[in-house]
């Protein structure tokens, strides 16, 4: 066997040596071939190292357009309040302007007539009422709206509001009066002094008050037991009054 293979040997070298000095023309090359499918992704590289900062430029880029408002935002916390400046010097007075058009006249205010009603009356004589009795009076100087009946010196309220009543009484001895609203007492009023003195002069015993009345309310004036000394004359007289300050509406 081993004959054999050095024999095989030879015969190779031979035919190789044979080659080489007796080589053909190469042929042409063939068409290239079609190209193969696409191979999978490779695996992902490893991330490089930070490059070296760039360095300024400049050169501007393009303004950019006009962004939406944005939401605004919350209130500020309020500062603190500043101090108020000097006052400034007075300017000059300026020219008056043109004189306006005139207006139209008003309705009449107030109330006329029988719409607010009042009245004086006088008591020319002298009388010691008796108990607890209305002082009556002699006549009136004015009464507006017939409301006082002088006969029995009762004031009836023949409209409603806020009214005064005031009196003035001649007294030379005790008098107390009381200003009666429905017989309850609103105010009184005592004058004694004459009778003290015992010289029988003339005092005056005066009072007044605001009172609001309804429709048919009644107000007079009432005397005190044994302190009912009243005097009038045609000189001297003594007077009770009354008038509406404001209607109610």
């Amino acid at each position: 066997m081993k004959g054999v293979g050095l024999l095989l040997l030879i015969l190779m070298a031979q035919a190789a040596a044979n080659n080489k000095r007796c080589r053909g023309p190469d042929g042409q090359d063939g068409n290239p071939g079609n190209p193969g499918k696409p191979g999978r992704n490779g695996r992902v590289g490893e991330k490089g190292d930070t490059g070296d900062p760039g360095e300024a430029s400049n050169v501007r880029g393009v303004v950019g357009e006009k962004g939406a408002p944005g939401d605004p935002g919350l209130p500020g916390v309020p500062g603190p309040r500043g101090y108020f400046g000097q006052i400034g010097p007075q300017g000059e007075t300026g020219s008056p302007g043109l004189k306006g058009k005139k207006g139209q006249s008003g309705q009449r205010g107030g109330l006329v007539d029988n719409d607010r009603p009042a009245f004086s009356a006088v008591k020319v004589s002298s009388n010691h009422t008796s108990i607890g009795n209305i002082v009556s009076f002699d006549k009136h100087i004015v009464n507006k709206g017939d409301c006082f009946q002088t006969e029995n010196g009762i004031f009836l309220t023949c409209k409603a509001g806020w009214y005064y009543f005031t009196y003035n009484l001649v007294t030379t001895g005790k008098l107390c009066i009381n200003i009666m609203k429905n017989n309850q007492k609103q105010a009184g009023f005592c004058d004694v002094r004459a009778h003290i003195n015992n010289d029988h002069q003339y005092q005056m015993n005066s009072g007044g008050i605001v009172v609001r009345l309804k429709m048919k309310d009644q107000v007079w004036l009432q005397t005190l037991p044994n302190f009912n000394n009243i005097f009038g004359s045609d000189e001297v007289n003594s007077v009770f009054s009354g008038f509406l300050l404001f209607p109610d509406e």
